[in-house]
């Protein structure tokens, strides 16, 4: 098989079996009433949130769906590395967000929160640029990752479009509520970043 073939190899079990590993892994509804608590204070620039995170979230994807071993041998790091740095991160986000609601967006912009933690490390995480490094791969191909890729972006564009009527559905009152509970959920992602990294780093030289 040719280098050009194998680039654009294509084969409907391996698209859905991707398809699906990927949309489990980024879990955009699962990230729904997390976005909605990081957007209290924005929430007019909902629609505009969404898709500046989107994009970001692809673009990440898609150069690591490409480059992405090169990337980690570039910089001798590895994705255990990366999981501990995003959560650490997103630990601080986390605390930030149960401490003090005004102090997680005071002197943000809209694209601040599309792009972290929205877009990296909640949609593009460890998980999701571990997953697309993997089926950019043989028996996958690269252009199986792109499509998937592009499929589960248009997917979390339309779910997280869809946070507006979650958020009229609970009222002010419920998402100040669920603002706060989500801050736990992100605190608890974070620490599971952290605790699987760190396991599989002293698996690895066990």
């Amino acid at each position: 098989m040719s280098l050009l073939s194998s680039f654009f190899a294509f084969d409907i079990v391996l698209f859905t079996e991707a398809f699906v590993l990927l949309f489990a892994v980024i879990d955009a509804v699962g990230t729904v009433p997390i976005f909605i608590g990081l957007t209290t204070g924005f929430a007019e620039h909902r629609k505009r949130i969404v898709r500046q995170a989107v994009v970001i979230s692809t673009a990440i994807l898609v150069v690591f769906a490409l480059f992405g071993w090169l990337i980690f041998q570039a910089f001798g790091i590895t994705i255990n590395d990366f999981r501990i740095a995003g959560g650490i991160i997103l630990f601080m986000v986390a605390v930030d967000h149960l401490r003090d609601s005004d102090s997680r967006s005071k002197g943000l912009e809209p694209s601040d929160i599309a792009a972290f933690p929205l877009a990296t490390p909640l949609l593009a995480g460890p998980g999701a640029i571990s997953t697309v490094i993997i089926i950019s791969a043989s028996p996958y191909s690269p252009f199986l990752a792109l499509l998937v890729i592009a499929c589960n972006a248009l997917l979390a564009f339309v779910i997280l479009s869809g946070s507006d009527w979650v958020s009229r559905f609970f009222g002010p009152n419920g998402t100040n509520a669920l603002s706060r509970i989500t801050a736990l959920l992100i605190a608890a992602l974070a620490v599971s970043f952290v605790v699987t990294g760190i396991t599989n780093i002293v698996q690895s030289v066990a």
